[in-house]
């Protein structure tokens, strides 16, 4: 089927649940990979400090622009999918409209907030540096809302597109940089990729727009995205907050040896990422015809098929961290396994709880206060630890830090929903901790015996065949969804 070029919100692609989730995870992983490919390429043609400077400022504004406009293009998300859900097109249109100049309107000052830190803090008196995150921050707000304003409207496969348009760009003008040593301009690839994305998909003002929108309605979108800031600042925060203080308080060689870990602990995410895109707004539709069962199934299946993928994908890279490390990095930075395997545990408690969220979220309006104070409560805690540890752990400390965050950001919705919804979780849970027992049972061995690197590659394929026994029936699960459906299921998984 062929991908419209011109972003049109009254023409939503023909695709049901799986296909959309197809595409979207090709979409996450075309914007992982770059990224990856950022970082991979400036670790091994130019140098740790580079590495960690550049990702440190890349965290910086990404940081910064969850401050509000990454909580706008989730408002945009779920108002436009309910108005679609509802019939409203003229509500549709208004709502987008409106959120596009709210997404453009935070953003500019942001981005000079971070612009100052970046020139007092992060790079003291680098102009072109500070420049170059204010305007990533920008790039990346109108990247963000543009985005899920695709996801609203199921347009994944134009989203899919433009995702490896802008991916390309980015990749090709960061090796021109690189060939020509101009590091000072390592920022400016990833901006343009961004900035190229959204001015392709900004919405332009249609004659059926609802203006001005009704004043309740405006109060509700107002109070979503300040609770989902909240939510997405605390969580998402977190972890680039703990890569701009891991290259403040470790040496160059050890924020790039984090900056390394953070990198390959992260793109496996994209799973989760890309469930939640096609989820969420499947999910405020569903709202919107008033089907709570559906949201219930949908979080019922995504939440264990979650447990299922994401265990065995983390678990993996965890067992064979050291021939990861050395294969994408070399040896200068073989001090990122230890605090790789932190974050990959990290990771997985803050994936698998991407169903329980975005039904809170997609609800009532007092469901996404829920996980956003979860995950203020969590970051809190992550920050305290992170003090506490660093001054004896080193960079080790901040990965442990995020990590004991993370044990409240990931596990709090899954428990509320798991009570609210009185899900039936026991048994999923139980398989997976001994998993995870397994799975840290084979790395604290292989930590301690040392007995070379190829063991560790036989270690995870065991514990790859442990996990998927001991995940069967998720297994069987995920692959009856790849089965096709009648209609009805079009839009549930």
């Amino acid at each position: 089927m062929s991908v419209r070029i011109r972003f049109d919100l009254d023409r939503p692609e023909e695709r049901g649940f799986a296909g959309r989730g197809g595409l979207s995870i090709v979409g996450v992983a075309i914007q992982g990979l770059v990224r990856f490919v950022y970082s991979v390429l400036i670790g091994r043609l130019l140098t740790p400090a580079l590495l960690a400077a550049t990702n440190s400022a890349i965290s910086l504004a990404l940081f910064t622009s969850l401050l509000w406009p990454t909580g706008t293009a989730a408002a945009a998300t779920k108002f436009v999918a309910r108005a679609r859900g509802a019939g409203d097109e003229a509500a549709v249109h208004g709502i987008a409209r409106h959120l596009a100049i709210i997404s453009l309107a935070a953003a500019v000052p942001l981005a000079l907030g971070a612009a100052a830190f970046s020139w007092w803090s992060l790079a003291p008196g680098d102009g072109l540096q500070a420049a170059l995150v204010a305007a990533l921050v920008v790039a990346w707000a109108m990247y963000s809302y543009v985005r899920g304003l695709h996801f609203a409207v199921h347009q994944v496969g134009r989203a899919t597109l433009w995702d490896a348009i802008a991916a390309s760009t980015a990749i090709v003008l960061l090796l021109v940089v690189i060939v020509l040593d101009a590091s000072a301009l390592l920022l400016l690839p990833l901006t343009i990729g961004y900035a190229l994305y959204a001015l392709a998909g900004i919405p332009r003002r249609h004659p059926r727009a609802r203006d001005p929108l009704p004043a309740d309605l405006r109060r509700e979108m107002l109070g979503f995205t300040a609770w989902s800031t909240l939510g997405t600042l605390a969580s998402t925060g977190l972890l680039q907050l703990s890569m701009v203080v891991a290259g403040s308080v470790g040496t160059p060689d050890e924020g790039g040896a984090y900056a390394a870990a953070l990198t390959l602990a992260t793109p496996a995410s994209m799973v989760a990422r890309s469930l939640s895109l096609v989820l969420f707004p499947t999910m405020a539709q569903a709202t919107g015809r008033a089907d709570h069962a559906s949201v219930r199934r949908q979080t019922d299946l995504v939440s264990r098929g979650l447990v299922a993928v994401m265990g065995a994908i983390l678990g993996t890279i965890a067992v064979a961290s050291e021939p990861i490390v050395l294969l994408f990095f070399g040896a200068r930075y073989a001090d990122a396994r230890a605090p790789l395997v932190v974050l990959l545990a990290a990771t997985f408690l803050v994936t698998v709880n991407v169903a329980a969220v975005n039904a809170l979220s997609a609800g009532t309006r007092r469901g996404v206060r829920i996980p956003a104070l979860l995950s203020a409560v969590g970051m809190l805690l992550g920050l305290v630890a992170t003090w506490l540890l660093v001054p004896g752990l080193g960079v080790l400390g901040v990965a442990v830090g995020y990590l004991v965050g993370a044990v409240v950001i990931g596990l709090g919705p899954i428990a509320w929903v798991w009570t609210t919804e009185r899900m039936r979780w026991g048994w999923t849970a139980a398989r997976a901790t001994v998993g995870a027992l397994a799975a840290t049972a084979l790395v604290v061995w292989l930590g301690t015996a040392e007995p070379g690197w190829w063991w560790s590659v036989v270690a995870a394929a065991g514990f790859l065949g442990l996990w998927v026994l001991l995940m069967m029936p998720e297994v069987r699960m995920v692959d009856s969804l790849r089965r096709p459906r009648g209609s009805a299921g079009a839009e549930s998984p």
